[in-house]
């Protein structure tokens, strides 16, 4: 599945936008730090030496305080942004998905994916069950061939499957599913997806 590139560019733009709105929540922070320092130098002109140094250091731990709270905030922005991320990376995929099922090349894409499915079951006799609109992909001559590819005897289940891309395969007694569905697969690329995500994020703090 072409989808690691685009996913990189989903990553970086969302991953901007996140680090942007985190890095301005801790610049107010660092201005409201100031601020508190500067105060704090202005009151403490009129007192004694060991007051000023003892109302300087206050005010240094309240823009700490100020300091900590913000990156706390920052911190959670930065979660929330990646959750985003993820939703997004997924609305994409499927979108890339269901465009290739348009495309030329579907066909054999889908004559693949039943190979790996068929594969995956016991040998002997097998099922291979798609949407209504791919059942017409699957003639004779494409049942023999899958057949002969996989050493199974394949069928094809005239009930359509409710899936959006790709195919069901069943063992003979249909208690056995192997799920090659675009939804399944989708699913089962999540960690993937998570990782890339994460490496996005530490690579750009790396360059930071």
């Amino acid at each position: 599945m072409p989808l690691p590139d685009q996913i990189s560019l989903l990553c970086r733009a969302i991953r901007e936008k996140g680090q942007k709105e985190a890095g301005e929540i801790l610049s107010r922070a660092g201005e409201q730090a100031n601020r508190i320092l500067r105060e704090a130098r202005e009151n403490t002109q009129r007192d004694l030496e060991e007051g000023v140094s003892q109302e300087r250091q206050s005010a240094y731990q309240r823009a700490q305080r100020v300091v900590s709270a913000a990156e706390l905030k920052a911190g959670k922005q930065v979660m929330v942004t990646r959750q985003a991320l993820l939703s997004e990376v997924f609305d994409e995929a499927e979108k890339r998905l269901s465009a290739v099922r348009d495309e030329p090349g579907y066909p054999n894409i889908l004559r693949l994916l039943a190979i790996h499915a068929v594969s995956s079951l016991p040998e002997g006799h097998c099922w291979i069950q798609v949407r209504k609109s791919d059942q017409g992909l699957f003639s004779q001559d494409m049942l023999m061939d899958l057949s002969k590819e996989t050493g199974q005897t394949v069928e094809l289940l005239s009930e359509p499957a409710g899936i959006n891309g790709g195919c069901l395969a069943f063992s003979a007694n249909k208690k056995v599913l192997v799920d090659f569905s675009f939804d399944a697969l989708l699913k089962r690329a999540e960690p993937k997806l998570k990782e890339l995500m994460a490496t996005e994020f530490l690579s750009d703090k790396t360059r930071e």
